[in-house]
């Protein structure tokens, strides 16, 4: 969500070990595992850095590396099985439910919200691509409320409702300007095209098709999963219904991984359209963002992300490097991680660029 989503230590963390990645492994003949030597420097960098959560480094659809680090909950250690709430990570999924519409032909990218939502302002004009790519002008209600209650449970249409008066930014199109909003209303235009719920939707569309066996909306009583802190404390409670298609899904890193083999294997969509949502279709310096992932170059190569965050103290990051298939995702539960230092320790040792080069990138 945006207001947890500015360049943070975590976006550094996955800069760096992406650059780590890079420099060690795109020179070698052999890419099929990571050297002992490349792992270790790995794991003794998050070691150093005190870094709590979880670390998952794939290529050509085979684990390279994944570790834990810290806790997860009171008596329960950070691994690569641990569920987090993985915040707005979860728009690439609500991205690829809608292109799965469109490939059905059931949707249009080009159709205007006002065919779902008949009576919401300027809605002739905000088209779902718009949507898609934060380009709508739409406000963001995590912005526009700052009062914005996280521990209520919120109906996906009062969510909406909080901003239905507000002015538009910007002329759809026009601008970039990242909106939760936009992506609740994709969540509820896919149930009215689907006739299914959200949730359902994207468990019997994606989590089966990718096999991921552990992503949810809700954690079944007992389970256990990883909770958010801030400053070492538990951070303050979210409730799931808090961000709906634009952040609610609970996964593990393990699924993750499966969603981004799935993916890249075209199992959910076309190679064309996973192209299609690639491609910069939004921008305003020094964002760039196409359809459910921000588009990157990581060092001269093509590459896409996204960042998700809750003030409980989730911190994540995913980068995808394409034509290398490499993937790095960090999870973590700690707001508090000292970016600035890991920002030099990158900078001095791994990147060996200028930093604002990858603070324009990222």
């Amino acid at each position: 969500m945006k207001k947890f989503l500015k360049i943070s230590s975590v976006t550094i963390l996955v800069i760096g070990i992406v650059s780590v990645v890079a420099l060690l492994l795109f020179g070698r003949n052999n890419h099929s595992n990571l050297s002992g030597s490349v792992s270790e420097k790995i794991d003794q960098y998050l070691t150093n850095e005190k870094f709590q959560g979880t670390v998952l480094i794939a290529k050509e659809g085979e684990v390279l590396f994944t570790q834990g680090y810290g806790m997860a909950a009171p008596g329960l250690p950070n691994s690569p099985s641990t569920l987090y709430q993985i915040a707005s990570l979860s728009k690439t999924f609500t991205a690829v439910a809608i292109m799965q519409l469109v490939e059905k032909d059931l949707l249009s990218l080009d159709n205007p919200i006002s065919q779902y939502f008949s009576d919401f302002p300027n809605g002739e004009t905000i088209t779902i691509s718009h949507l898609l790519s934060h380009s709508s002008g739409i406000p963001d209600y995590l912005t526009e409320n700052a009062e914005f209650d996280y521990s209520k449970e919120w109906k996906p249409n009062d969510i909406v409702n909080t901003i239905r008066d507000s002015e538009l930014k910007f002329t759809p199109g026009k601008s970039f300007s990242y909106s939760n909003t936009g992506y609740v209303m994709l969540g509820l235009i896919i149930e009215k095209v689907s006739g299914q719920s959200y949730a359902n939707y994207i468990e019997q569309h994606i989590f089966e098709p990718s096999n991921m066996v552990n992503s949810m909306f809700t954690v079944p009583p007992g389970v256990p999963k990883a909770k958010g802190y801030v400053d070492g404390k538990v951070g303050p409670f979210i409730h799931n219904s808090a961000a709906y298609a634009a952040g609610d899904i609970i996964s593990t890193i393990e699924d993750l991984e499966l969603f981004d083999r799935a993916l890249r294997n075209h199992v959910l969509i076309s190679k064309e359209t996973s192209e299609l949502m690639s491609r910069t279709h939004a921008k305003k310096f020094p964002h760039q963002y196409g359809y459910g992932w921000y588009t990157q170059d990581v060092m001269g190569k093509q590459a896409v992300g996204h960042s998700g965050g809750y003030p409980s103290g989730f911190r994540h990051y995913v980068t995808r490097l394409n034509d290398e298939e490499l993937t790095v995702i960090v999870l973590s539960n700690e707001m508090t991680i000292n970016s600035k230092r890991i920002n030099r320790h990158l900078t001095s040792i791994v990147l060996q660029q200028p930093i604002w080069i990858w603070q324009e990138k990222f």
